[in-house]
């Protein structure tokens, strides 16, 4: 019998993962990623560029937006105050910002800067406090001032938290302590915890979307139907010439847009229904439900850091 040593079996094994190891780097070379129509390294026309980046934004919005929407009532805004716009405005304008210098200076990842969920439990829990209670006679107040001194202590107190966790996350990436800190804190750790977090807040979800469900729910299905079951089916564009054939340059537009579609499409009906008054006036669906606060806000706004807090020591002054 033929004696073969271990190292000998050692070294077949390893010729074999790497010749295996060889083969699906070739094979992953050869063949490209089917499910994406542009890869990393691909550079879309500027025109798509920036239908892609509103896109982008159009799908970062909700959750962005979801921010001050969901503290509105915390703060003790009425529904149609213009203030709430200028928080949307701020941190949209905050958010593009950060991100110009993320993506610029910073690690330069495709992703937007946007608010984070997480402080959004710790600021309700805030709120939630017997001092910070909206007061009875809020309705009553008619003064614009005292309205707005009423928010703005309150944001304030935001205001200040914010910072110091910020300070705080600055200290902890500035000396590494992420680095050491991951050696215990592993996925699992970590995933129950983001998972708690959107558990946190899907009563405030359900809470909008119970204003009418079956727009909520249309607007899901459409998303899932042209991002999964329409992305192969592409439509032609106008004006456009394929040079080789001669005719209309077809384009997967589900595949590309879904969210924008999904999107437009449901307002779009919502629109219609509230033209032909399907919707009830006072629905929260109709598409004029929130006109006041267009008219009544300013159109160009530039919003300066600690705006509340520099105007609460003028007012001391």
């Amino acid at each position: 019998m033929m004696e073969i040593s271990l190292d000998e079996i050692e070294s077949s094994n390893f010729e074999k993962k790497s010749a295996l190891s060889r083969k699906l780097s070739t094979k992953s070379e050869v063949m490209p990623l089917k499910d994406l129509y542009y890869e990393i390294d691909d550079k879309p026309p500027w025109y798509l560029s920036l239908l892609l980046g509103f896109q982008h934004y159009i799908t970062m919005a909700g959750s962005t937006v979801a921010t001050p929407v969901i503290l509105g009532p915390l703060l003790c805004m009425a529904p149609d105050d213009p203030n709430k716009a200028n928080l949307i405005s701020t941190i949209m304008f905050v958010s593009g910002a950060a991100t110009l210098l993320q993506s610029t200076f910073g690690t330069r990842l495709p992703i937007i800067q946007g608010g984070s969920f997480s402080f959004i439990v710790v600021a309700i829990a805030i709120l939630s406090q017997p001092e910070f209670k909206c007061p009875t006679n809020l309705d009553k107040i008619t003064d614009e001032k005292e309205r707005e001194e009423i928010w703005q202590i309150r944001i304030r107190e935001i205001q200040g938290a914010i910072i110091v966790a910020s300070l705080l996350e600055v200290f902890i990436g500035l000396f590494g302590i992420v680095g050491k800190i991951l050696k215990y804190i592993t996925p699992m750790a970590v995933a129950p915890a983001i998972t708690m977090i959107g558990l946190s807040l899907f009563k405030k979800s359900a809470e909008y979307s119970s204003r009418n469900w079956y727009i909520a729910i249309l607007t899901i299905l459409l998303i899932v139907v042209f991002s999964q079951y329409c992305m192969n089916v592409k439509l032609p564009i106008p004006f456009t010439k394929d040079l080789t054939t001669g005719k209309l340059i077809r384009y997967p537009v589900f595949q590309v847009f879904p969210v924008l579609l999904g999107m437009g499409v449901a307002w779009l009906i919502c629109y219609i229904m509230t033209v032909t008054n399907v919707f009830e006036p006072g629905n929260r669906s109709r598409t004029d439900v929130n006109l006041k606060i267009i008219s009544n806000t300013l159109w160009f706004r530039f919003p300066y850091p600690c705006k509340s807090i520099i105007e609460f020591l003028q007012n001391l002054n």
